[in-house]
């Protein structure tokens, strides 16, 4: 196990100097990234805990996946069971996408499936101070590694590679999110502002402005608070619904096309 041990070590010290998982230590990420970050974990270990069931059986106080959803409810500002408020979907990144597509083919192989586990799972008892549970998954990965050395080895090191992965993909989105946010914020009051209006001291058809093009600019702020849940199509006036249906369509098309070069580009590999 010595040589489990000073990878371990490493690995976590590398890990906890990432600046995503700096920033979350400091509680200094933005609700919406902090809880994508509890989001995609869970995905992980959803899977995970799903194909070690029989294995965990005699100790199925070891799974968090339950915890960890509540974690991510509790930081995700937007409800999906509170009508009153938006409802977005949160992101799943392409490192958990890789992660979880590596788990699911190792169900017939049960000293993997471990070595994933105690990858993961020993690391979040020993940071809850869980030192029974941590001392029950060393004596269940102990009873695999004497005849799976090599193998098991290897697991616990991709693991670790995934999860660099995922909190690099983090970043990316922490990034992208920082700059969308103030935006959103703009559309949703611009929006308000133009629903709200009754003077005529919006209307710009009587300037140097073309009518059809103001509309298709209030348009745009009208179709972004219907992407973000803030109102309804059917709720807006009837003269802007072609064009903010048509915004909806082209933005879809858009979407579906990048996905579908997404799809035929080579994969890229973790390392």
């Amino acid at each position: 196990m010595k040589d489990l041990e000073t990878f371990i070590e490493k690995a976590r010290n590398n890990y906890e100097s990432m600046d995503f998982i700096v920033d979350y230590n400091n509680n200094k990420l933005i609700k919406e990234v902090k809880g994508t970050y509890f989001y995609n974990q869970w995905l992980v270990i959803n899977q995970l805990e799903h194909l070690t069931l029989e294995i965990t059986k005699d100790f199925p106080e070891i799974n968090i996946r339950e915890k960890l959803y509540e974690a991510f409810k509790q930081e995700w500002p937007y409800e999906a069971d509170d009508i009153s408020k938006p409802w977005v979907e949160p992101s799943m990144m392409y490192g958990t996408e890789v992660w979880v597509n590596h788990l699911k083919p190792l169900k017939d192989t049960p000293h993997k499936l471990v070595a994933q586990l105690y990858a993961t799972h020993s690391e979040i008892h020993k940071n809850q101070k869980s030192s029974i549970l941590v001392d029950k998954l060393k004596t269940l990965f102990e009873k695999y590694y004497k005849d799976h050395k090599e193998e098991m080895l290897e697991e616990v090191k991709m693991s670790w590679d995934f999860k660099r992965g995922l909190v690099q993909d983090l970043m990316a989105h922490q990034e992208h999110m920082e700059e969308v946010l103030p935006r959103i914020a703009l559309f949703k009051i611009g929006a308000k502002e133009i629903m709200e209006d009754k003077s005529g001291i919006n209307n710009m058809s009587a300037g140097n402005r073309d009518e059809t093009e103001d509309m298709k600019v209030r348009a745009e702020l009208m179709k972004n608070a219907v992407t973000m849940r803030e109102m309804d199509v059917d709720d807006l006036p009837e003269e802007y619904k072609d064009y903010v249906n048509e915004d909806i369509k082209a933005e879809q098309q858009k979407k579906d096309e990048l996905d579908k070069k997404f799809k035929e580009a080579p994969k890229r590999w973790r390392h």
